[in-house]
């Protein structure tokens, strides 16, 4: 047995986090049975990519709370998408638990033995994503085969007896708010007030900075997720997050005169975002021509990415082409000086 935390500072310990375990007994897995409460559309393709790129045969996933308290479109559209391509191989599907709402979290991992070893805890799905969230989850790692058998057998009792599969499903109702940034750190949600002083204070000095599609940037900018998986020491190769870009910004427009320029102290600044929230970007690189949120690349890729999934024009999983920025009605983002002391307004709105 081996306990599970989230290590947030102060409270650190000497213990590896669920993230941790669950990518590290992966390698010698062949099935894994998942029974969860919540889960997020970029954990469901994070886990679409390691059954794609690694060698787990098999992958049950059901899901205990959506069915009664709802998805977002985004959110079911990735929970369809994993089931249609579980099925298709043969390899596993989703299903919803219906008649209750089922909140528990376990996580249980077959070899060619049987059930081996199993988690159960507070961590729900997206927490293999480090989806940017301060909640400190605990959870307990069994490594007893008995222990493991008794929880693999109730996952299939609670299947069997209380599940149906999401394609079986009328499912018409969603939630409407897709709040990605709620809640994330190093993120935050400002008032009407701190929004039109942010507007009044805006300068002439003002950028237009281009999205590249997938046509021309099929592995960079907003589709790094498309890129090469990262190798871990086991052999795992766990795929580039769903939400994680970094604008490559024409040479251009990152020289123009009063751009923050890399590696002075103007590099790193604030933004207020049209939509109002607040974070930290920077520049780096030759020219200044990386562009990214501080701390966090899934900070911006949530603003930028949420904003074409919120539209309609993008569902997790699929790469972002010219035609999905046509769709939106916006290829470019403008970053805008403020009068306001390292202070810059990010806009990318469109008119409806």
């Amino acid at each position: 047995m081996e306990f599970l935390h989230s290590n947030y500072p102060p409270a650190k310990t000497t213990c590896r986090s669920f993230a941790d375990a669950f990518y590290d007994m992966l390698p010698g897995t062949s099935s894994l049975d998942i029974a969860v409460g919540y889960i997020t559309a970029d954990s469901l393709i994070e886990i679409k990519k390691l059954v794609e790129f690694n060698d787990l045969r098999t992958l049950n996933l059901t899901i205990g709370m959506h069915y009664l308290e709802h998805f977002t479109k985004t959110e079911y559209n990735a929970a369809v998408d994993l089931n249609d391509y579980l099925r298709e191989q043969s390899r596993g599907q989703v299903r919803l638990v219906t008649p209750f709402r089922y909140h528990g979290k376990l996580y249980s991992y077959s070899n060619a033995v049987g059930p081996y070893a199993a988690i159960i805890g507070s961590n729900n799905l997206s927490s293999i994503t480090g989806g940017g969230s301060r909640i400190y989850e605990s959870s307990i790692l069994l490594d007893d085969r008995r222990l493991a058998t008794e929880m693999h057998s109730f996952i299939k009792q609670l299947v069997d007896s209380s599940t149906e599969n999401i394609a079986d499903l009328i499912i018409d109702q969603f939630n409407e708010q897709n709040a990605l940034l709620e809640g994330h750190e190093n993120v935050k949600k400002v008032d009407a007030y701190t929004l039109v002083n942010c507007l009044n204070s805006r300068t002439s000095v003002t950028f237009e900075i281009p999205i590249k599609g997938y046509e021309v940037s099929p592995q960079s900018n907003l589709n790094v997720f498309f890129g090469k998986g990262r190798v871990s020491k086991n052999g795992l190769v766990k795929p580039r997050h769903w939400y994680e870009v970094e604008i490559i910004v024409p040479k251009n427009v990152a020289t123009q005169a009063g751009y923050p320029v890399a590696k002075t102290p103007d590099a790193e600044f604030d933004v207020i975002t049209d939509d109002g929230w607040s974070f930290r970007c920077k520049v780096s690189g030759d020219y200044n021509k990386n562009f990214r949120s501080e701390g966090d690349l899934k900070i911006l890729g949530k603003w930028l990415k949420g904003r074409l999934e919120n539209a309609g024009v993008l569902n997790v999983g699929e790469p972002v082409t010219q035609e999905t920025l046509r769709r939106y009605g916006r290829s470019s983002f403008s970053l805008t000086k403020t009068k306001i002391p390292g202070l810059w307004f990010l806009d990318f709105g469109v008119i409806k």
